[in-house]
C-alpha cells in the first residue's frame, strides 16, 4: 500500500486469459489505520502485458480518483 493525499492505494493486476493483467486500484478512508475501502477502481478491458505495468495503471487510476474526489470522499467518513 501506498500513501496519497491522506489516503492509502493499492494497486492489483488481476489476470486475464492470455497471459495478460488488467487493472483494479483500491482506494481507503484517510486514517492511517483505517482498512475501509471507500473506492474500487476497474479497468476490465484495458489489459497489459505485464503484472507491473497493470499495477502501475491501478494506482495512477487511485490518484486520479482522489485527485478529481478526494475532499468529497474525506467528508463522507
Amino acid at each position: 500500500m501506498r500513501p496519497y493525499k491522506n489516503h492509502r492505494i493499492y494497486g492489483i493486476a488481476v489476470p486475464n486469459p492470455g497471459k495478460l493483467w488488467h487493472p483494479r486500484g483500491l482506494v481507503f478512508a484517510p486514517d492511517e489505520n483505517s482498512t475501509i475501502e471507500i473506492k474500487r477502481l476497474e479497468s476490465t478491458d484495458l489489459t497489459f502485458k505485464t503484472k507491473k505495468e497493470a499495477e502501475e495503471h491501478a494506482l495512477n487510476l487511485c490518484r486520479e480518483w482522489i485527485d478529481g474526489h478526494g475532499s468529497e470522499a474525506e467528508s463522507k467518513v
